[in-house]
């Protein structure tokens, strides 16, 4: 199950950067700083995806939890109207926030 789930997060990883490139290259709506920072939490992700694949520890789920909320708030926001507050799309993300918890309850189980 463990390399199951190591699996889904790489595919996750590759979609992420694909769909990133896509909206910032082609369709112009991603602007270089919400690149940057969907690049920086993609790392996150994988330094933690590394280490999950080491040994489990209790930090890495904090990890997870925040490469995802931090990924899914960018998509969010981008996809939004121009003008949107970042705040509100943040706070709209906290569903998702509550789904990656009960991901990373799953990568607990499993490990």
């Amino acid at each position: 199950m463990k390399v199951l789930v190591m699996s889904y997060m790489g595919i996750y990883l590759l979609v992420t950067l694909g769909a990133a490139l896509f909206s910032y290259i082609k369709t112009k709506k991603m602007n270089a700083l919400r690149l940057i920072l969907t690049v920086l939490s993609m790392i996150l992700l994988a330094v933690t995806l590394y280490f999950y694949s080491q040994s489990y520890h209790a930090l890495q789920m904090v990890g997870f939890a925040l490469g995802f909320t931090f990924i899914s708030t960018l998509f969010l926001y981008n996809g939004s109207k121009e003008g949107s507050n970042f705040t509100i799309v943040m706070l709209f993300s906290f569903g998702r926030f509550v789904l990656h918890i009960q991901f990373l309850i799953l990568l607990y189980l499993f490990r």
